[in-house]
């Protein structure tokens, strides 16, 4: 039974109708958070604030004992997580800005082809909009994508994307080297990845699971329960290097301080940008 339900709830049609109906409770209660100290890059909406991260997730911090639950989170807005409108993250926001930056300079003699890794619905509605994109939606599950796609070995040929989107992926895929690897191996010459993964602040060194697998176990040591290591900043860095993989960190010295502010994006928030 319990499979049935499980079965159901992972349909196209039920994920369409749970995204709508939380859409609907969503513009309800949207004119309390409506003005114009903010405003989401995303969505276009005008806003008076952002809405903090959910309860839900505190208590299982506090419940599982995140053994970092007292530090700073990097790209994490806590008290601005997501908009009212359309639920669009902070780390969905700062892709966003990057996006609007990036696009005019990309070629325009050719359709853009971009792979969202794990799409989130309300970046992915936006990025359909630019002009000239060829957009392919993937992940390993979910039904509500185009390609099922296991990241360790991507169905693409080689150099054959332009852009492509993975965020908050990698700290759930076993052989992250490898699934590095193999971005690398799809991404053209002059084309560039969006990369974001939970890291905690002043902590530099990778944990990995060490045969214990438990959602306890991972709650408490990686901050949630299907994650499989917590990465460090510099090593998630020195990962991406090894696999042939440039990195540029933009953070609010790039996008500058207003626009962080304006778009509900934390001043210690990072965007990494790979190319080859």
């Amino acid at each position: 039974m319990f499979s049935a339900i499980k079965n159901i709830k992972s349909t196209v049609p039920y994920i369409t109708f749970r995204r709508y109906n939380k859409a609907l409770r969503r513009l309800a209660k949207l004119p309390g958070y409506l003005g114009t100290s903010h405003q989401c890059p995303i969505c276009g909406v005008g806003l008076r604030a952002f809405k903090p991260m959910w309860k839900s997730y505190g208590r299982n911090v506090e419940r599982f004992g995140y053994i970092h639950r007292d530090a700073e989170m990097e790209t994490f807005n806590l008290k601005a997580m997501t908009c009212p409108k359309c639920d669009a993250t902070d780390r969905e926001r700062l892709m966003a800005i990057y996006l609007d930056e990036a696009w005019p300079s990309l070629p325009k003699d050719k359709p853009v082809r971009l792979v969202d890794f794990a799409p989130a619905y309300p970046l992915s509605q936006k990025i359909k909009q630019y002009p000239g994109i060829a957009y392919r939606s993937a992940d390993l599950m979910r039904r509500d994508v185009q390609d099922n796609i296991d990241l360790t070995n991507i169905a693409y040929l080689d150099e054959s994307v332009d852009v492509f989107i993975c965020s908050h992926v990698l700290e759930h895929v076993p052989d992250d080297r490898k699934a590095m690897r193999e971005l690398r191996r799809i991404l053209r010459p002059g084309g560039f990845g969006l990369m974001l993964v939970p890291l905690v602040i002043g902590v530099d060194e990778t944990t990995e699971e060490q045969g214990e697998t438990s959602i306890e176990y991972r709650w408490k040591h990686f901050g949630m329960g299907d994650h499989v290591r917590q990465y460090g900043r510099r090593d998630f860095v020195d990962r991406l290097t090894a696999s042939g993989l440039k990195v540029d960190q933009l953070g609010v010295g790039h996008f500058g301080a207003e626009k962080f502010r304006r778009h509900g994006i934390a001043e210690n928030s990072v965007l990494y940008v790979v190319r080859r």
